[in-house]
């Protein structure tokens, strides 16, 4: 009873209010942390939660979530966390405490255009809607009026036809730009045009029943304005369901089969039920503006552009709740260079009959090369076998705050295996920030949290993984690093895995950094490099495990590996007066501590010692090993 009544008191809170578009709710996608069996489940998008003695459920847009409170030990709105305490420093506790959620109030404030590009030889200078010359006059002004549609303004220049509130446009003249203003629940906008054309939004609210809100067949760019004014916000609906027409592509409720150019000083809602939000043949360019797409469909895009989606300014928000369901997704290439980028997928993976694989959620997913140098990302998926961000290519990131949750398990959820610890049966498995290729980090803020269930991964390359600066965090259930190989010239690198290794890479060449890292205390390693290279020439390499790999002889810097059989709750390397030169805390549920200290302090030749503490560090400590460094590794003790 007491539990009960606890969950009551925790999950009693009001939300914030919501943006009502078109009869939709946009809600501020508030978080539920759930720990079960030690594990954190994520509810998002609640609107509101009921309760009786043996269940809870969660009320969201359009669904409903039921959880059974056996087995439940809390639920908060910050993940609860005991083993973060145990075993990190306190000075890395807070890089962990970020939820993943939309704000109405917050972001919109965070609106910044993205900088003007004045180099013409830029590839996409011509992007710039200021760098065109339009026709003079008031434009084509297309108002709608529920089943219908008034037409005025500068008709010259194209020829309309009309069927109720279903509007056609065909022009061959250059610059021709359209005003879309008024509201209907049976409307939309199409346009065949040989040239550019910017179609401007002021306080429509559109929804097609059966096909795109907005279709551009023209090869040109369409330039988008959401404009200012009215209503301050535009709302823009398609069906379920699309009819047909022959010979066109219809991918989205926004779709240009040319380049789209989205910017602006207001506030664009889609709401996608068919395939895609918005959507190019081309490519997508955000520069301004708040863009908020919501996509319900299985396999569905709430941003798709086939050659490129940029993202330069603005605030672009995308939430996905369909199955295999995908945030902003390229068939190549995706590149973000600023503004504030959140994605949110719900929806599971699910099986592929043709691919004979899993297809799962992602909520940055590009087929080719990634690159991430400005601006913010938030990605938060929760789905079975959901990612963050998935490149299918190379990933580089610069000079970037990302912000990544996982809150997903593999499917299947347990993994068969032989005799020789070999699998080859199709699986999708949670992982924060995934590349095929080699990824890059040059610089920027990284924090990656997955802690849905097994097999969870925080940051992998299929490749190898470059580190040249900036700081990153991983803390996960399983690898918290994981690559063929890793090159660390700079950062500042914490790596946590729960239930795995932590830092676990084909070889490691070590120049220059801070690399802490923390394996899980069952067998497994804070940093394995499969038996390979591991050499060591500068920087700081603190690792936690039951197992290390130890630097290879050819390394120029000193490193200690120490196992300590006992459970004790701090382990540190002083020198010979027992000054304390670095300290690890530990968990009691260690069987053997393993520790690898390297570091500029540490000088073959001189006298150190190892120290254990049997509850904290202000215990008196135990010397465990006192020692003359004679070689460039020193290896005290064993882990049988």
């Amino acid at each position: 009873m007491r539990k009960r009544f606890f969950l009551w008191i925790v999950l009693t809170w009001c939300l914030s209010s919501a943006v009502t578009v078109m009869g939709q709710r946009v809600n501020p996608q508030r978080n539920v942390y759930i720990n079960q069996a030690g594990r954190t489940r994520i509810v998002n998008a609640v609107d509101s939660i009921g309760y009786n003695p043996a269940q809870v459920t969660f009320w969201r847009a359009g669904d409903t979530t039921m959880l059974d409170v056996a087995g439940t030990d809390r639920m908060t709105l910050r993940e609860y966390d005991t083993w973060r305490p145990q075993v990190m420093p306190e000075r890395y506790w807070a890089d962990f405490d970020y939820d993943i959620a939309f704000d109405n109030d917050a972001d919109p404030q965070r609106v910044v255009p993205e900088p003007e590009i004045t180099d013409p030889t830029n590839p996409y200078y011509d992007d710039f809607k200021s760098h065109h010359s339009w026709r003079s006059g008031l434009g084509v002004n297309i108002t709608y009026h529920d089943s219908t549609a008034t037409i005025t303004g500068d008709l010259d220049s194209v020829t309309i036809t009309r069927n109720g509130a279903h509007v056609t446009v065909h022009t061959a003249a250059s610059g021709v730009w359209f005003v879309l203003s008024g509201h209907s629940n049976n409307g939309s906008f199409k346009l065949y045009s040989e040239k550019k054309a910017c179609v401007c939004l002021f306080g429509l609210r559109l929804t097609n029943p059966n096909g795109p809100v907005i279709n551009s067949q023209g090869k040109k760019r369409l330039f988008i304005e959401v404009m200012e004014g009215g209503l301050n916000y535009s709302s823009l609906t398609d069906g379920s369901t699309y009819t047909k027409v022959q010979g066109e592509d219809q991918r989205g409720c926004i779709f240009a089969e040319g380049k789209i150019c989205l910017s602006g000083d207001g506030e664009l809602y889609v709401n996608a039920n068919k395939k895609c939000g918005i959507a190019s043949d081309d490519y997508v360019h955000v520069m301004d503006g708040l863009v908020h797409v919501v996509n319900h469909a299985e396999k569905g895009k709430a941003i798709y552009g086939k050659d490129n989606i940029i993202i330069g300014g603005g605030v672009v928000r995308t939430y996905s709740d369909g199955d295999a369901g995908k945030g902003l997704a390229s068939d190549s290439l995706l590149t973000i260079t600023g503004g504030l980028v959140k994605v949110i997928t719900a929806g599971d993976a699910i099986w592929d009959a043709t691919e004979q694989d899993y297809s799962s959620s992602s909520g940055l997913k590009s087929a080719d090369n990634m690159v991430i140098s400005g601006g913010e990302v938030q990605c938060l998926s929760t789905g079975t076998g959901g990612k963050g961000i998935n490149a299918g290519g190379t990933l580089t990131i610069n000079d970037a705050d990302i912000y990544v949750r996982t809150g997903g398990e593999r499917i299947p959820a347990v993994k068969h295996e032989d005799s020789h610890g070999q699998t080859d049966e199709a699986a999708a498995s949670p992982k924060g920030i995934k590349s095929v290729g080699k990824m890059t980090i040059n610089s920027g803020n990284i924090y990656v949290r997955c802690s849905g269930g097994a097999a969870a991964e925080g940051i992998e390359s299929k490749r190898s993984i470059d580190i040249n600066g900036g700081k990153i965090r991983s803390y996960c259930v399983d690898d918290g690093m994981n690559a063929s190989g890793c090159n660390i010239r700079g950062g500042d690198i914490l790596i946590c895995s729960t239930e795995n290794d932590g830092f676990d890479v084909g070889y490691l060449y070590m120049y220059d950094g801070l690399l802490y890292t923390i394996g899980s205390d069952v067998d497994q390693m804070g940093l394995d490099t499969d038996g390979k290279t591991f050499k060591v020439t500068g920087g700081e390499i603190t690792s936690l495990g039951a197992r290390n790999c130890a630097p290879y002889a050819s390394s120029t810097q000193a490193s200690v590996l120490c196992y300590v059989k006992k459970n004790i709750r701090g382990l540190a390397l002083a020198d010979a007066d027992g000054n304390v030169i670095r300290a690890i805390p530990t968990p009691d549920t260690y069987n053997t501590v393993c520790a690898l200290f390297t570091n500029s302090e540490i000088q073959v030749g001189n006298h150190y010692k190892i120290l254990s503490y049997a509850h904290s560090f202000n215990d008196v400590p135990v010397t465990e090993y006192d020692f003359v460094a004679e070689t460039i590794t020193t290896t005290l003790g064993s882990f049988k």
